[in-house]
């Protein structure tokens, strides 16, 4: 796959986050030859955040919920009930077919390209991932809240 400038600055901005969320006391695990890692809490782990990223191959476009085709970046649990706000999206059902890899059930929630370059024009890659920190706290204590340690 060719990157556009765009796709690279993003992967870059986004290549921050393991670290700003290691402060927080998450980790990023990622298997190697694989493209999606997982972030958990130091000690345990937790399928409650994954993050695609790297080189490697892996199909990570499919539609939104309302059907619109989107290639999706992060993935991370919230409360099904209100969810979180632009610009988490809710990707098409699970089915193990397709994406064995990523996160299942009615509470994963996901950020596509699509959003962030959107977002990206709106406001500074710092606030962005300020942004990403705060929700992505957010997830995991309800995640933690839902599904124990």
């Amino acid at each position: 796959m060719i990157k556009d400038s765009n796709t690279l600055i993003i992967d870059e901005t986004l290549a921050e986050l393991p670290e700003l969320l290691a402060r927080e006391g998450m980790t990023f695990v990622q298997k190697t030859g694989y493209k999606a890692g997982k972030l958990r809490p130091k000690g345990r782990f937790s399928n409650w955040c994954q993050l695609v990223d790297g080189d490697v191959t892996l199909n990570a476009s499919f539609p939104n919920r309302q059907g619109q085709e989107k290639a999706w970046k992060l993935f991370a649990r919230f409360d099904a009930t209100k969810g979180p706000s632009q610009p988490w999206d809710q990707p098409e059902r699970y089915e193990r077919r397709k994406a064995q890899w990523m996160l299942g059930g009615d509470d994963v929630w996901g950020i596509a390209y699509e959003d962030i370059k959107e977002l990206a024009n709106k406001t500074s890659s710092r606030k962005f991932l300020q942004r990403l920190v705060s929700d992505l706290k957010t997830s995991f204590q309800y995640s933690q809240e839902h599904y124990g340690s």
